[in-house]
Order: structure tokens, then sequence, then C-alpha cells
């Protein structure tokens, strides 16, 4: 009978521990976030600033990427924590993660994102004078878009800590001889290529009980359906963290979950085209919306996890320097883009050529600061949740 320590590694052989293609999915995954949010100063939905010329034409990809950046972002944090936690109690754990989250999500409050909400109140002609005298305003600590105190783009890291925190005690139980038996049928399923995606319709069973009712997103306390969801991406990230077949499925599979979720991407795409959004009038639409929705977004997940198993487990010193980098960059790149956006927003230029400035210059001074300000002392590397 194989033993639990025997299943917890996620490795490929025994002389390498630790699987590159996991950093390389981390590093691009929140790479992705700073072309998302370039696109959303040019398309027509909301967002903090906006261009002086919109366009649809981004909405289509910015749809699709939309369906399963944050998603993807949850499960390989979940990934991250199977590793984290195999030389860490309990108290150990969540002191590091409160550490690595807490401060950061604090001084991001209080530093990062006010200037978005202040070149938006300018935009918007809520708000004239000097960042100065606008700045104590957050001290009302009245909630945005009412009042001017958020998280803005930092509310990944105040759920992440959340979900630490709550599934802290099933790792604990997880970790113990006991679910030997769970982790060999967990094993069992993940090691088939259906059994692997039927997980799924574990997602798909939020959407059918609380995607109706609670729309509001990244408040946490009235977000439910969110919430759910990625928690449990979260969660299963981590069990499939610590179950290297499931990695083999994904690669041996890679190229039937991503023909799956190409397949349905384009269905909704000439569906909505030709007749429409589904309707939802009925349980049996509600059903098969659901189903689309988490077959898609699942299939999208499994089928990055499996390429980037095949082409990507090596490093060098890019992802050296990325993997450090990444974290310091998703707090930094928002305020930036606003920023370039708010300045950017009514000069004569192609929308196209704009584009590719703000998003240029977003990575280009997020690595000035980071390179210069963060990476070498101390004290902002601690206040950006850097390891020592």
């Amino acid at each position: 009978m194989k033993t639990l320590e025997k299943q917890q590694p996620l490795s490929t052989s025994s002389s390498q521990t630790r699987q590159y293609y996991i950093d390389w999915i981390r590093v691009l995954a929140f790479g992705i976030l700073i072309f998302f949010h370039t696109g959303m100063f040019f398309v027509y939905w909301g967002w903090h600033v906006k261009n002086n010329e919109l366009t649809e034409v981004l909405e289509i990809p910015m749809e699709w990427l939309h369906l399963w950046r944050l998603p993807l972002l949850f499960f390989i944090s979940g990934v991250g924590v199977s590793f984290a936690m195999k030389s860490k109690t309990a108290g150990a754990f969540i002191a590091e993660r409160s550490k690595r989250l807490l401060i950061p999500l604090l001084f991001g409050v209080l530093v990062i994102v006010p200037p978005q909400v202040y070149f938006e109140r300018l935009q918007r002609h809520q708000f004239e004078g000097s960042y100065w005298a606008f700045y104590p305003k957050i001290f009302e600590f009245q909630a945005y878009p009412d009042g001017n105190t958020s998280w803005h783009h930092l509310w990944f890291i105040a759920y992440l800590w959340v979900f630490s925190v709550i599934a802290t005690p099933l790792f604990v139980l997880l970790k113990n001889r006991n679910s030997e038996g769970f982790w060999q049928f967990f094993q069992k399923i993940v090691s088939q290529p259906l059994g692997l995606l039927l997980w799924a319709v574990v997602l798909a069973s939020a959407y059918w009980f609380l995607h109706a009712d609670w729309p509001v997103f990244q408040n946490l306390v009235s977000d439910w359906y969110n919430f759910t969801v990625s928690i449990m991406l979260f969660v299963l990230g981590y069990l499939i963290g610590k179950t290297p077949i499931a990695w083999n499925t994904m690669e041996k599979h890679r190229r039937s979950y991503a023909v799956l979720s190409l397949f349905i991407v384009a269905f909704r795409f000439s569906y909505d085209t030709l007749f429409g959004s589904i309707p939802e009038d009925t349980i049996w639409m509600t059903i098969v919306n659901g189903l689309l929705t988490m077959v898609s977004l699942w299939s999208t997940i499994l089928a990055i996890g499996g390429y980037a198993k095949h082409y990507l487990n090596f490093t060098n010193q890019a992802l050296q320097y990325s993997n450090q980098a990444v974290y310091p960059f998703y707090i930094l790149h928002q305020t930036i883009t606003v920023a370039l956006g708010f300045y950017l927003a009514d000069v004569s230029l192609n929308l196209w050529i704009k584009y590719i400035l703000i998003a240029a210059g977003t990575f280009g001074i997020s690595w000035l600061i980071y390179h210069y300000l963060i990476r070498p002392f101390r004290l902002t590397s601690f206040l950006f949740g850097l390891k020592k």
C-alpha cells in the first residue's frame, strides 16, 4: 500500500523537487493581468479611467481571458500552498501568510491604491485639486465607490488570506496518515482524463445555486458566488499540487482539454452573435449555462497545466528573477496603468499605439520601481511581501 509520504511530493524524478512549470504558470498568469487591465482602459465596460476612444474589438479576447484568469490564479495559489505546508505547522503557515499578505494589503490600501481613486475622481470631475489635498479623504474610511477607501485590484490578496485561514484545518487534516484512503481515492479519479475533468461539475454546482443571487464582486461580504468558486479552485489546487499523477494526466491529454475549451468558447461566441446570450429563464438552461461555463473554465486550466508541464519544466535566470518580482509587479501594476491612462486619455494618438504605450509603460515602470526601490531594501521588500 502506498503511504501518504509517497503521494505528497510533486516531482517527476527523485533528483528534482521543484516543478518549474508551476513557477512559469504563476509568472505568466500575473503577467496577463497587465494586458487585461490595460485593455480595460479601452473597452465599454466600467473601469476607473477611460480613453477618449473606446472599442468593442478588445472585448472578445478579454471576455475569454476573464473567464479563467482569476480562477487560474486561485488554483495556482492553492498549488503553491501544497508546497508551503510540507514543512510548516498550521500556526507557522498562517503567520507566514499573514506577513506576506496582510502587510502588503494594508500598505497597498494606504499607499498604492489611493492614486487610482484620485485619477478616477479627476476624470469624472468629482474632485478638483492636488493629490495631497485628496489623500486625507481615504481616512474617512468610507468604502468605494461612494467613498474613497478601497483595495481595488488587491482584493485578490484579501481573499487569498481568508482562504488560507479557512482551509488550513482541512489541509492539516489531509496531512494526517488517516487521510490515506482519501488520497488513494482522489489519485484514482484524477489519473483518468474524464475523472479530472469532472471536477467542473463541482464548480458548476456553485453556479447553479449562487450565480443568480450574488452578482456583487470583490467585496468579500456579499460575493458568495465568486467567493465559493474561488475557494473551490484554491482547495483543488492544493489537492492537485500534492498529486503528481494529476499533472501527468494534464500533460498527456492537454490537446483534448484545449480543444474542448476552445470548442465551448467558439460555440458560445457563435450563439451569442446569432441569438444573444443563452437565456436562463428555466432551470434546465441554468444547468446548461453553468456546465458550459465551468467545463470551459476548468478545461482551460487543465490545458494550461498540461502544456506548461510539457514545455516549461525548466529554469533560467529570467524565471528566477521574475518569480520574485511578480508579486510586487502585481501590487504596483494597476496604479501605474491608471495613471498612464489618465494622462494619455485625451492625447491624439491611435488607440492601438496607446495600448502599446500603456502596457509597455506599466511593465517598464513596475520594473524600475521593483529593481531599484523594492528589491535592494529590507523595508520595501517587507512591505511588498517578498521572502528574505
